[in-house]
């Protein structure tokens, strides 16, 4: 659904790769761009509305890699047609519009999960693994980084109606691989951020995720900067890190530092995208709900409705750290 560029450059090549499913239809707002998406990566169908390719008897289920403002509206529409539903991050605009789609989502037997790409990578397996293994000891800390060159103030991701911003586009990693590895959920949130003024979207975010007292997430997510991507596992023996957790290109590395005995652990090359397709396509086939159910997108999105909400109480507070440009 829409030809947005994460679907024609990443997601619609994959699902094409994989080994079980197919790409047989794609809208766009206009019949035109949706025409010459089909022609140029050799879909058979197109339709110039997604209602139009919801209704359609051909499909088991749609990517939906709209605006984040849009996903709620079109899974509801695609849940009522029985489509199962693969939506991007973050989910939804709030935790309520989440708990909505995942109701009709359940009520009409259909499978929702939410497309962070990067958790299907080896990489990221191999890290879990590794974390619950106690590879490292007692995990005390988990620090991340996800910050882009987005500058274009026309861009999606710069509209505040549409659902932009650092934290909604890229902060979301963030907290989704900080509550995958501890395999918890925070209890207290504290962010701080800088504000665009002519947009009103959050350029840069910053949080702190408090578990229990016990452990801590920390990072930060920004746009009009340098790429970089960065996580780091701090534990009582020592500390795992990846240079590229998010999107890793070629062959990957998990960089174990304990006293005396530095490892580099090789991870050969893999499209998450691909894995995801795969996975999804397996639910759908079998009949089984997805390793990450929508529940974890509801959670996700929870931190970062609290995360919005510490700030809105600091920049109300004198005194207290929100910025505005």
């Amino acid at each position: 659904m829409s030809t947005a560029k994460i679907g024609l450059n990443k997601v619609i090549p994959a699902i094409q790769q994989s080994e079980n499913g197919r790409v047989v239809a794609i809208a766009s707002r206009t019949m035109s761009k949706a025409r010459e998406a089909a022609k140029a990566l050799g879909i058979p169908e197109s339709f110039g509305g997604y209602g139009e390719l919801i209704g359609s008897s051909s499909i088991d289920a749609v990517y939906i890699p709209l605006p984040n403002s849009l996903h709620r509206e079109f899974t509801i529409l695609a849940a009522e047609h029985g489509k199962h539903v693969l939506c991007e991050k973050s989910l939804a605009l709030n935790a309520r519009e989440c708990e909505e789609m995942i109701s009709s989502c359940q009520s009409h037997k259909v499978w929702l999960m939410e497309a962070f790409m990067y958790r299907f990578h080896p990489q990221i397996v191999k890290l879990k693994e590794m974390v619950d293994a106690g590879s490292i000891g007692e995990i005390s800390v988990i620090r991340s980084a996800f910050r882009t060159a987005q500058a274009d103030l026309s861009n999606i991701r710069y509209k505040k109606e549409l659902g932009g911003g650092a934290l909604y586009d890229i902060g979301c990693y963030c907290i989704n691989v900080t509550r995958l590895l501890l395999g918890n959920e925070p209890t207290r949130i504290r962010g701080t951020a800088r504000f665009n003024d002519r947009t009103g979207i959050d350029e840069t975010f910053a949080g702190i995720l408090d578990f229990s007292g016990l452990q801590v997430g920390l990072f930060d997510c920004a746009f009009r900067s340098t790429f970089h991507q960065r996580l780091e596992v701090l534990g009582d023996r020592g500390t795992l890190e990846l240079l590229a957790p998010f999107l890793p290109v070629g062959t990957s590395e998990i960089l174990k530092h304990q006293e005396g005995a530095d490892e580099r652990i090789s991870i050969e090359p893999a499209n998450s995208y691909k894995l995801m397709a795969e996975h999804f396509n397996q639910c759908i086939l079998n009949d089984r709900p997805p390793r990450y159910p929508p529940t974890d997108g509801l959670n996700n999105m929870r931190v970062i409705d609290s995360l919005f909400n510490s700030v809105v109480s600091a920049r109300s507070e004198p005194g207290r750290s929100a910025i505005s440009l």
